[in-house]
């Protein structure tokens, strides 16, 4: 919680920084004042400095306990870096004191451009948040609507079957009011929403809240409602029921436009899971490659020149592999999260048992072959899972919106598809079959002793069994 509120304190502060680049709307000839400036934009400068160690120290403070955190501001200094933010704020100094003012004004605008955009970037932590919310919100609209929907047919069917005209003209009132209550819901929570999808960010609250469909077919059919209650209390049935079949059409057309919102919040759910996941998997896979080469660099000494040096660097790269096991604990975590994949976690549970297998070889400084089979195994897993979601992301780019199904509840599409997921228990079968060859092999030689062997063993059985359940959870649709 500190940390968070440190971090908003620097946000404030970078909302100053913007009025603060906004001094020098008009030329300033005043020798003293310009002097000031220069001054002020100085302190600027080394403010911003001083910003940007922050965000690098509280992505390194978070790195075991927020991963999303430090991903973000590791993400923001990169940013940082590439539009020159530093730089810039420095030359505005120089330009001041030389009172270039005409060039100042013009790296001024660039600056507060890119200040603004950093903002943005910052501001989106809580985006995965606001998502899961929308999401709520949506689906919560879309039961109202359905429950409409079905008491709207109900109504006309016995309007059209000859029931009560008085009695139904007071149930169509009843509806027409709970359509108009969720109309208001909907202008009430979505207007001047700065995360609806499908909107452009420029418009202002009122030029969205006006062209909300929702809004606009709830409304529209509210007044069919009211003009089927009218009929009916002029004993005018049939033309009460083409009133309540045009509120039933507007009601679906809402339904629809809802369940496209749904769909469109879950796209970017997804293209923002695999994204984070694709870099973390990177990463773990660079740092897996340094812990490869160490070991095969050691695995090269002879054993009879070994010394206490060769043993430490044993140690420290079995801290190393620990570092990556942490990283796969939370890419798991954010993959059990989503709850929609089934294969991608076992395969990241299984990597993760290999990565600590490593872990333990590498401390009792056993760098031979089998240690290094393991790491190519690790290494295999992670480039593999890396092309995975990269196509994942590239099928996600290349979607057209598929129009919602009139009946059932709409479905989210999962983070990967069905046969990214055969793939990948592909790939863990093919890993099983290679480890199963491998122990075969060393059941004929003596390069490991039996109780080591057998154990080994039944980690392979026991992994043929999960890569068994998981197949069939899929086969049975468990990911749904």
């Amino acid at each position: 919680m500190r940390l968070r509120n440190i971090q908003n304190v620097w946000f404030a502060w970078l909302l100053v920084a913007f009025s603060a680049t906004t001094l020098l709307a008009e030329p300033e000839t005043d020798v003293t004042e310009s002097e000031n400036l220069s001054l002020r934009q100085q302190h600027l400068a080394e403010q911003f400095r001083h910003f940007d160690a922050v965000l690098e120290q509280i992505a390194r403070i978070t790195e075991a306990t927020d991963p999303r955190r430090a991903a973000l501001m590791r993400k923001a200094r990169r940013q940082i870096r590439e539009t020159m933010i530093e730089v810039r704020l420095d030359s505005l100094v120089d330009q001041l004191r030389r009172d270039k003012l005409s060039t100042a004004i013009e790296n001024q605008k660039i600056v507060d451009q890119d200040l603004r955009k950093l903002l943005e970037l910052l501001m989106s932590e809580d985006r995965a948040k606001r998502i899961a919310s929308e999401k709520a919100r949506i689906r919560n609209y879309l039961k109202r609507v359905n429950r409409i929907i079905r008491k709207q047919k109900d109504v006309q069917g016995r309007t059209a079957g000859g029931g009560n005209q008085k009695g139904l003209a007071k149930e169509q009132d009843k509806l027409a009011k709970d359509t108009g209550r969720l109309a208001k819901d909907v202008k009430k929570n979505e207007e001047g929403s700065d995360s609806s999808p499908g909107k452009d960010a420029g418009k202002d609250a009122e030029q969205k809240q006006n062209e909300n469909p929702v809004q606009k077919r709830l409304e529209s059919a509210k007044q069919r409602m009211k003009d089927a209650q009218e009929k009916l209390d002029r004993a005018q049935r049939e033309s009460a029921v083409d009133k309540q079949e045009e509120a039933i059409a507007e009601l679906e057309r809402a339904k629809a436009e809802l369940e496209e919102i749904l769909r469109q919040l879950r796209e970017e759910e997804i293209a923002r899971m695999l994204a984070m996941l694709q870099s973390r998997f990177r990463k773990m896979l660079a740092r897996q490659r340094e812990v490869y080469q160490g070991t095969v660099r050691l695995d090269k000494v002879p054993k009879q020149q070994w010394s206490h040096n060769h043993e430490i660097e044993a140690s420290r790269l079995s801290g190393r592999q620990q570092q990556i096991v942490v990283d796969a604990d939370n890419a798991l975590l954010l993959l059990r999260e989503d709850g929609t994949a089934v294969a991608f976690p076992e395969a990241v549970e299984q990597m993760r048992e290999d990565m600590q297998q490593v872990v333990r070889r590498l401390a009792m400084a056993k760098v031979g072959r089998i240690t290094q089979a393991v790491e190519e195994d690790i290494i295999a897993a992670l480039e593999e899972m890396i092309e995975a979601l990269k196509k994942a992301q590239e099928d996600l780019d290349e979607s057209k919106p598929k129009p919602p199904g009139k009946s059932g509840p709409p479905q989210e599409p999962p983070l990967v598809d069905m046969l990214a997921e055969l793939k990948m228990i592909r790939a863990l079968q093919m890993r099983v079959n290679r480890r199963t060859k491998r122990y075969s092999l060393l059941c004929e030689g003596e390069q490991a002793e039996r109780p080591e062997l057998l154990d080994a063993l039944g980690e392979l059985a026991e992994r043929q069994q999960r890569i068994y359940r998981v197949t069939r959870d899929l086969e049975l649709g468990k990911n749904k």
